[in-house]
């Protein structure tokens, strides 16, 4: 058997040794506070009862509390620092495994007590709470008593678990010990029908505290015990993606032969789903395939600023140089997005997509504020790219006369002189 140390999880939460202050209120969230009381109740009330009945049905209430403990440790084993409400994952037989349990080792106790003495009987008691931890280990995730009871399988626990195991037994330990103190104090201290209820209370918040520390152990060094988690509290897996479905439907349409049909249906979807980007994609695939410039270009206009909101800058650029390989006066019809689009064309090198989507701008939105910017940008295109400077000049004296108390008139104004001192005019004086 591997006696390896164990090895933490780096996707694992904080190690236990950091988390005492969560381990000790965890029994203090709602759900645990009234199943805590409500039990602690039902021991005293039970007590109340005529013997034996009282002695049976006591077996019962704790038959259920332990179903409960054992589902607050699976759930922590799986990494929830949420507490159950109600047991639903662990079987009833596996409290009545963890009652009969309990019942087997006072039986046991009592039994060496009476035919070996005291002192045979502590050193037994202290080997049963070594075993304690890793027989409530395996029964609340294998739900079977005699794997429980399998010595082998406890020594298995503890060598993974080495230093981790201890603790756990220290845990239970000093649980036991605090509440037998507790117990004490209470029996001197409180009136008569309160104090099982009283006691109980403390028994049971520190037993629930014990669960959920077995388990954040469990959790935390899983793949060195080959816990891979309960299927019942794993993550649920991921609602499919509806696009998937529509683009699977349009594919076989197209297979079929109804090509139309299938663009029909990726236009209605891409509609209905303006950001389902791979719809749109998609659409504009089967558009070219019919040679659909006018329709592309339509497209265009509507799935551009989905593109820009998305920060899809480039493939925005592709799609507008697309439409203006067929529409030469293709354009937008938001400013701000034209702004946008021609600003990323020509940081992206494509600079007549950008020259051409700047063309008219001024025109088109002589109140915006992007107006001289928009017209320096295609200056600046004309003059270094085409050698077009007398366009460019004509272009910024335009923009000056529509906008001369623009903040940008000073940029516009330094490279208008620049253009000047390219004139062959000024060149020959």
């Amino acid at each position: 058997m591997n006696a390896s140390p164990p090895t933490l999880d780096a996707r694992s939460t904080p190690p236990y040794w950091t988390r005492w202050p969560e381990i000790f209120a965890y029994p203090l969230q709602g759900a645990v506070v009234s199943a805590i009381i409500a039990f602690a109740v039902a021991h005293g009330v039970v007590d109340l009862l005529p013997y034996p009945v009282n002695l049976g049905i006591d077996l019962i209430v704790w038959g259920a509390f332990f179903r409960y403990g054992l589902e607050v440790l699976r759930w922590s084993a799986n990494g929830r620092d949420a507490a159950p409400e109600i047991s639903f994952t662990v079987a009833s037989s596996a409290g009545r495994f963890a009652m009969l349990l309990l019942v087997l080792v006072e039986l046991l106790l009592i039994l060496i007590t009476s035919r070996y003495g005291s002192r045979v009987a502590l050193a037994s008691g202290v080997a049963m709470m070594l075993a304690t931890p890793a027989a409530v280990m395996i029964l609340a995730l294998d739900e079977a008593l005699a794997h429980a009871l399998n010595p082998f399988a406890w020594l298995g626990l503890a060598l993974r678990l080495r230093g981790a195991y201890l603790i756990l037994v220290a845990f239970f330990a000093a649980a036991i010990t605090v509440q037998s103190l507790a117990a004490g104090v209470i029996t001197r201290v409180a009136p008569g029908l309160l104090v099982l209820p009283l006691v109980f209370c403390i028994v049971n918040y520190l037993m629930i505290a014990n669960f959920h520390l077995i388990g954040v152990v469990i959790h935390q060094y899983r793949d060195e015990l080959g816990y891979a988690g309960h299927l019942q509290l794993g993550d649920p897996p991921p609602p499919p993606d509806p696009m998937l479905a529509v683009l699977e439907a349009a594919r076989i349409r197209a297979a079929t032969g109804d090509v139309r049909g299938a663009t029909a249906l990726l236009r209605d979807e891409a509609e209905s789903r303006p950001d389902g980007v791979s719809l749109h994609f998609e659409y504009r695939r089967r558009l070219r395939q019919q040679g659909g410039s006018a329709e592309l270009a339509a497209h265009a206009r509507q799935f551009i600023p989905i593109l820009l909101a998305r920060q899809q800058n480039a493939d925005a650029v592709d799609i507008a140089g697309e439409s203006l390989q067929t529409e030469a006066a293709f354009t937008l019809d938001d400013a701000d997005d034209i702004s946008r689009l021609a600003a990323a064309a020509a940081e992206g090198g494509q600079h007549l997509v950008a020259l051409a989507l700047v063309a008219g701008f001024h025109e088109r939105f002589p109140l915006h504020p992007d107006l001289l910017r928009n017209c320096l940008l295609g200056a600046k295109i004309l003059s270094e790219r085409l050698n077009r400077q007398a366009d460019a000049r004509a272009l910024l004296r335009h923009a000056k006369y529509e906008r001369p108390y623009d903040p940008a008139i000073a940029e516009v104004d330094d490279y208008l002189a620049f253009l000047e001192r390219l004139s062959p005019t000024r060149r020959g004086l």
